[in-house]
């Protein structure tokens, strides 16, 4: 397991030619110096473990942007991990700056133990939407999983993938109308009518 920039250098050049194995030795050369730098900046475990291995993805799949004589194999790594990490801490902070706090005596609602009605359609919709993901392309499930589960721009969703802008906007446009497609599908076979009450 190479620890020195030239073993670094030689693992980048490795995964550039789709070498899964030296993308574990990368990671297990650089991940403990990664994940301190990101803790630091983020103060929060949770959130430094997701940007790490956001990081150790988007080296996968952008190696061949790296260029050696810009920044060594760390800085460019850290490089990356400091740039996702202030994204989401951007995207912490506009989640939360008009939330107030909730007084103790206030007599909040069990929001852990919702009414079995909306337990049992939750989990419906659900595994239709499971199913329907299923109609997509590797390629579509990752940007919709970006856009909706991670609430990224179309901008940083083109940054992250390596992806132009344009086919950005596109591949969600497609991938909204089929799964669009898919659910009305499901929902009038099934009998589905609570969204249009």
């Amino acid at each position: 397991m190479p620890e020195d920039q030239d073993g670094l250098y030689l693992l980048l050049e490795r995964i550039q030619q789709e070498d899964q194995q030296a993308l574990g030795e990368l990671y297990d050369a650089t991940v403990n110096r990664l994940f301190g730098f990101v803790l630091k900046l983020t103060t929060n475990k949770q959130l430094a473990e997701e940007i790490v291995s956001d990081v150790y993805l988007q080296v996968w799949r952008t190696a061949t942007s790296f260029e050696a004589e810009r920044a060594n194999p760390i800085g460019w790594l850290l490089m990356m991990a400091r740039s996702r990490a202030i994204d989401a801490l951007r995207r912490e902070t506009s989640r939360t700056k008009n939330q107030e706090p909730i007084p103790e005596h206030f007599d909040a609602p069990d929001l852990e133990s919702p009414e079995p009605f909306m337990t049992t359609l939750g989990v419906e919709r659900g595994s239709m939407l499971e199913e329907s993901l299923q109609l997509l392309n590797e390629q579509q499930r990752q940007m919709i999983g970006l856009a909706f589960y991670r609430d990224m721009s179309h901008r940083e969703i083109a940054e992250y993938t390596g992806e132009p802008l344009g086919t950005v906007k596109t591949t969600l446009r497609r991938s909204q109308a089929i799964l669009r497609g898919a659910m009305t599908k499901s929902n009038l076979i099934k009998g589905d009518y609570y969204e249009q009450a």
